[in-house]
């Protein structure tokens, strides 16, 4: 395995505990803290989501071009806006 390859499953692997932690946070609320936890849900999130990035910024590191653009943020931003107001017409999500 190289060293990419070791990050790319490190990235894998940070992308699914940002998903664990998102999960607890929708199941059981941001504020509240999980057993043998000092962080709250919410801060777990941020915190995974950090550890995420330090993943992303190493693989930049070794050559991947992972860097965020105004445009293509913009573009994603639009998109989920619009499925929101959708999801609103659909009774699926309230204000």
């Amino acid at each position: 395995m190289t060293k990419q390859e070791h990050l790319l499953v490190c990235l894998s692997e940070e992308c699914n505990e940002v998903i664990h932690a998102v999960s607890k946070t929708l199941r059981f609320g941001p504020d509240e803290i999980w057993p043998k936890m000092e962080q709250t849900n919410i801060e777990r999130v941020r915190i995974e989501l950090n550890d995420l990035m330090a993943v992303v910024t190493m693989l930049e590191g070794e050559g991947f071009n992972l860097t965020r653009t105004a445009g293509e943020m913009v573009a994603k931003q639009k998109k989920v806006e619009k499925y929101i107001e959708y999801a609103k017409t659909l009774g699926t999500l309230k204000d």
